[in-house]
């Protein structure tokens, strides 16, 4: 007979299958990496009085925050909302 891993341990102890705990912990790690993601969309949105990337690339586009960094920033925003979409779908998957 095989003995239990610490998560087999621990998943019983808070009356949970493995499976359970282990995709209940998943979605918690994605969840959290996901906030940090809004986190930092919403620091770089706030250096340049923006609520939205798009807001951003008007301000661009209209001369009232300068170029550089903007676009650099707004090209990070793009990404990061990216990560946050792939995140969404894989919370869903889970």
């Amino acid at each position: 007979m095989t003995q239990p891993t610490t998560v087999e341990t621990i998943a019983k102890k808070y009356s949970m299958s493995t499976d359970e705990f282990i995709s209940l912990g998943s979605k918690l790690a994605l969840k959290e990496k996901k906030k940090n993601f809004q986190i930092e969309k919403i620091e770089i949105l706030a250096r340049y009085s923006a609520e939205t990337a798009n807001e951003l690339q008007q301000k661009i586009k209209e001369g009232t925050v300068p170029e550089h960094p903007a676009w650099e920033d707004f090209i990070e925003i793009q990404n990061i909302e990216a990560e946050i979409k792939e995140i969404e779908s894989d919370i869903k998957t889970l």
